[in-house]
């Protein structure tokens, strides 16, 4: 009998062991494990990590939806998107990688990263729903930095363009300046002297040309400094 109770003691410790170990690596990953019910609200079952500082509620609160539901905290806008990727997963047997935003007890939005997948039972149902959420606040924030240095890039470039542009347009009007130049000095033999006003203005069309290719070079410096910036 002594034996019996021994072996169950052993059994609990390893139970509780178990459970740490499982509470302990959660902690460390900025997030926490969960196992639900494939139900409506996704019934929260089980849960071990940071609950509380991702969600800014408790474990207590969301188990069996006793304050609130963890799905009513996901972002309606997000809502219809994790629906379908939870649904394909299902159908697929396979596991999910979905990113998306909840609303926080204090009202902010927080992004997380959800790893999921289906558990089935004997018949090909499905038993419940367990994963990972994960905080994804740093890294949202780093791809949001990289996407509006992306736009400073676009930025740029679009005024490379429009320089461009100005210098073709002065070429071209360089280029007829000087045909009507050589056609009327021909004409007009040694009075042909008397273009040197048409001299001027080509010189003056040249002098603008050089702006807008310094300009341009400037320009790019800044694209490439902002490409090299935006790749770290």
């Amino acid at each position: 009998m002594n034996s019996e109770y021994k072996q169950q003691d052993m059994d609990y410790n390893t139970t509780e062991d178990t459970a740490r170990i499982y509470e302990s690596i959660a902690n460390r990953m900025n997030g926490f494990l969960y196992r639900s019910r494939h139900d409506k609200s996704f019934t929260m079952l089980n849960l071990a990590g940071v609950v509380k500082k991702v969600t800014g509620y408790s474990e207590k609160d969301l188990l069996d939806n006793n304050r609130l539901s963890y799905m009513s905290l996901i972002h309606q806008d997000d809502t219809e998107r994790l629906d379908r990727v939870i649904a394909q997963g299902i159908k697929n047997k396979t596991n999910w990688n979905v990113d998306y935003r909840i609303k926080r007890a204090d009202g902010t939005i927080q992004w997380v990263n959800e790893h999921g997948g289906p558990v089935f039972n004997d018949l090909g149902e499905v038993a419940f729903i367990e994963g990972v959420i994960a905080d994804i606040s740093q890294r949202k924030a780093e791809e949001n930095e990289r996407h509006k240095k992306m736009e400073d890039v676009g930025g740029t470039s679009n005024q490379i363009i429009n320089q461009t542009q100005k210098i073709l347009q002065v070429l071209k009007t360089l280029k007829m300046l000087s045909l009507n130049a050589s056609i009327e000095a021909a004409r007009a033999g040694e009075a042909g002297r008397g273009f040197a006003v048409v001299a001027d203005q080509v010189k003056e069309l040249a002098d603008e040309t050089g702006k807008s290719a310094q300009s341009i070079t400037q320009l790019m410096g800044e694209l490439e400094a902002k490409l090299v910036e935006a790749s770290e």
